[in-house]
This record gives structure tokens, sequence and C-alpha cells, in this order.
């Protein structure tokens, strides 16, 4: 393979590494912010884990427990924060295929 090749290789390789794991952090925080659906999620630390949401058995809604407010919020907040990372990482990456795209139309 050429030296071209291979440097777009790499650089594909990198923008679908990049977009999964923007796939991965956006449903984490689909799932936290939707409450899970009917299931309710958990939050766990250190190997302490605090139910954070549940399902209501009146009106099959996920709600937030009463004092869990803040752990919500900060959940959200780390979440937002990795997706903002996830999202800077695949724009990254995208640049530097075009960028190793643009070097070789420049070549030739």
């Amino acid at each position: 393979m050429s030296k071209f090749t291979e440097a777009v290789t790499e650089a594909v390789k990198a923008v679908e590494l990049a977009e999964k794991s923007y796939q991965v952090a956006t449903e984490r925080f689909n799932t936290v912010r939707g409450h899970a659906g009917q299931s309710g999620y958990s939050v766990a630390v250190n190997g302490v884990t605090v139910v954070a949401s549940a399902c209501d058995s009146r009106t099959y809604q996920a709600t937030l427990i009463r004092g869990r407010e803040m752990i919500h919020l900060g959940v959200l907040k780390a979440l937002g924060a990795e997706l903002q990372t996830a999202a800077d990482r695949v724009r990254i990456s995208r640049a530097h295929l075009a960028s190793v795209v643009n070097a070789y139309r420049e070549s030739a």
C-alpha cells in the first residue's frame, strides 16, 4: 500500500472509533436524561450504588426519588462533559482525515 492509502486508512479508523465513542456517550446521556424509561437508573461511586430514579407505580413513569435531584444534575453534567469530549474527538479526527486527503490532492 502507498503511504497515502495507509494514512487515509489510519485516519478513517480514528474517525470510526471517535464516532463509536460519541454514539456510546449519546446513549448514556439520553438514558439518564430520560430516567432510563420505566426502569429508572442508579449511580455507583466507589462501590456504593444510589438509586436516583425509579418507576412511579401510579403513573408508570420514571421519576426522580425525592432528595436525589442534585445527584441527577451531577450525572447529567458529567455525561454532558463526556459527550462534548467525544464530539470534539469526532470533529478533530474528521479534520485530520480531510487534511490527509487535501495534502494528497495538492501533491498530485
